[in-house]
């Protein structure tokens, strides 16, 4: 019915009790509502109908004609209504298939992205977790990427003003082959100058660290650039190499990579990740539970100093 279509949405739950009670004060007393409220309501109603809706028979009211057809369209979308404000005012994690995007890069994934998804799954066995990365296309800005997920697991830094949950410590290590002949459990500014390097790099940019060697009056031979971290234990174990790369990543890598990783020998920053979000998930109930289990995941699995 075109005119139901066009009504303000604002007068439905009166227009349902109307219809239904066929009385004014009990409709009134059913929305919580003054009965003046509820017959200037009734004659808004009227007029967009350009009909009486109801009409007084001895003691009480029927419905027209046009009231009984509107009565049960009426009551069917204020059912729906609160179906859908139900669906979106509550979130239980042991019923939901909702889906949960990450923006992660491959270090991420491999060391506390894994706890995440245990905790998801533990919690809300039938949600889903897309993994996806932050540096390549569809993402051309760090917008893009918050517009499409549902957060992202980036340094503290990164994304100044911006909302975020959470913080999982790590820090910068060097690693170095099981059997390095030369550096023992120490690597010295000297052992940095004369071994070649391998520095992993972000959309082709090497990381900070590479200026710490110019500023202790170093230039070391930079073997291998290689994109992201994960590889970087692999391209170093065997070798005489030297790398740099998170100590999650070493701690979990090393085994496998036949590496150790040791302190850098100058000063490093400790490195903060948080879960960066986008502002349009502020009150949304199944975001709001997943930020709280990141956080917690987090906070659970900081990495203690690596070497």
């Amino acid at each position: 019915m075109n005119d139901l279509s066009r009504i303000d949405w604002n007068l439905l739950p009166a227009l349902d009790a109307l219809l239904t009670e066929k009385s004014v004060s009990r409709a009134a007393r059913r929305t919580g509502v003054t009965q003046p409220a509820m017959s200037n309501a009734l004659k808004r109603l009227r007029r967009h109908f350009r009909d009486e809706l109801m009409v007084r028979s001895g003691n009480a009211y029927q419905l027209t004609p046009v009231g009984e057809r509107l009565a049960p369209l009426t009551s069917e979308l204020v059912r729906s209504t609160v179906d859908i404000t139900s669906s979106v005012a509550s979130f239980d994690p042991r019923s939901s298939s909702r889906r949960f995007t990450i923006a992660a890069t491959e270090a991420m994934q491999t060391t506390l992205v894994p706890a995440v998804l245990t905790a998801t799954a533990s919690a809300a066995p039938g949600t889903s977790v897309t993994l996806v990365a932050p540096f390549v296309e569809p993402f051309r800005t760090f917008d893009d990427v918050l517009a499409g997920t549902d957060g992202w697991l980036a340094p503290s830094e990164m994304l100044p003003g911006r909302n975020h949950t959470g913080q999982w410590w790590d820090e910068w290590v060097c690693v170095v082959s099981d059997d390095h002949p030369t550096v023992g459990d120490h690597l010295t500014l000297d052992d940095v100058d004369r071994l070649a390097w391998v520095v992993p790099t972000i959309r082709g940019t090497p990381i900070d660290h590479v200026g710490v060697f110019a500023a202790h009056g170093l230039d070391p031979h930079v073997a291998v650039y290689t994109e992201g971290f994960v590889s970087v234990p692999f391209l170093v174990g065997g070798t005489e190499r030297v790398g740099i790369v998170q100590g999650a990543v070493a701690n979990r890598l090393a085994p496998a990579a036949g590496v150790r990783a040791i302190p850098c020998p100058w000063p490093t920053q400790p490195l903060r990740v948080t879960f960066w979000w986008d502002q349009r998930w502020a009150s949304d109930p199944a975001h709001t539970w997943f930020r709280d289990l990141v956080e917690a995941t987090m906070l659970a699995h900081r990495v203690a100093p690596a070497g």
